[in-house]
């Protein structure tokens, strides 16, 4: 129930993926982006209050942010947290290269911008 009142009260929250049950009491939210910083964990912390915890992980030369989110709503614990992209030394995302290469032909040169003393 505390779900449904919270996406009624807050339709914007409809963007995450919502779990119920998952952990015993906890409402899970989660979002996997291409793009952005983890905004839709800032619009539930302002919500439903609580304070965003932003971290980044490291996996080889691809580097994750991770915005997260501890609260309750209704009496019901939350969690929520959401990944994106973040660019690498050459100011890039994965998502930035992948389109980057998908608009290419086999074989097209792709100018990518300069790393420094690279």
């Amino acid at each position: 129930m505390a779900l449904a009142h919270l996406l009624v009260q807050h339709p914007q929250l409809t963007g995450l993926v919502w779990t119920v049950g998952e952990a015993p009491g906890v409402l899970s939210a989660r979002q996997v982006a291409e793009s952005g910083q983890g905004e839709i964990i800032d619009v539930c912390a302002a919500a439903m209050g609580g304070t965003v915890i932003r971290s980044v992980l490291n996996r080889g030369d691809d580097r994750q942010g991770v915005a997260q989110l501890v609260t309750s709503f209704d009496g019901v614990n939350v969690e929520a947290w959401a990944s994106y992209p973040l660019p690498d030394d050459h100011g890039l995302t994965s998502a930035d290269l992948r389109e980057l290469f998908a608009s290419r032909s086999l074989g097209e040169l792709v100018c990518l911008p300069g790393g420094g003393d690279r």
